[in-house]
């Protein structure tokens, strides 16, 4: 693999959804999304229930009795981690269209699934504070963040990365 081809054909995806991104309401129909999805696997998961106002009002707060936890995340920094992942595939040689585009779809919805795993885990990670939930929570904000765009992409192309980036001498073979 060209490492510089790559990387253009990375940078120059990643400007172009970007700028999609920006000019597309994505951000705000992730954020509903990913508020409906945490909503319903919140409760499933440690019994807070989500309340979101109206939008262009108050943050979402996590409700728990008598107990509150407002979500205060950039949501729009949340949800953005697919845009690198969705890059990162767009730039990745050897795979077909319709693979890719399949490829893309699963990139998406595994962004999403971490995104929502994050929102919905947010107020017992809050609420609860001690060493395992600031581990739990700083791990999860990394992940989050950062590394879930690139673990995604990695685990998704891994038989095109591991031909690509196999050493020069078992090449020849």
């Amino acid at each position: 693999m060209n490492k510089v081809r790559f990387l253009c054909r990375f940078l120059a995806a990643f400007a172009l959804l970007l700028v999609g991104w920006h000019w597309s309401a994505a951000a705000q129909w992730c954020t509903h999304a990913l508020l409906a999805s945490a909503g319903f696997v919140g409760p499933s998961l440690h019994g807070w229930v989500l309340e979101t106002p109206p939008p262009g009002q108050a943050a979402p707060v996590w409700v728990y009795g008598h107990n509150q936890v407002r979500a205060s995340l950039q949501f729009d920094a949340l949800t953005i981690g697919v845009v690198p992942a969705l890059a990162l595939l767009l730039a990745t040689p050897g795979i077909s269209v319709m693979r890719r585009l399949g490829l893309l779809g699963v990139a998406a919805g595994l962004c999403f699934a971490i995104d929502t795993l994050i929102l919905a885990l947010f107020p017992v990670l809050v609420f609860y504070k001690n060493a395992v939930t600031d581990i739990v929570g700083t791990f999860l904000g990394l992940i989050g963040f950062v590394g879930a765009p690139v673990i995604v992409w990695f685990a998704l192309t891994f038989p095109q990365l591991r031909q690509a980036l196999r050493p020069l001498g078992r090449s020849a073979r």
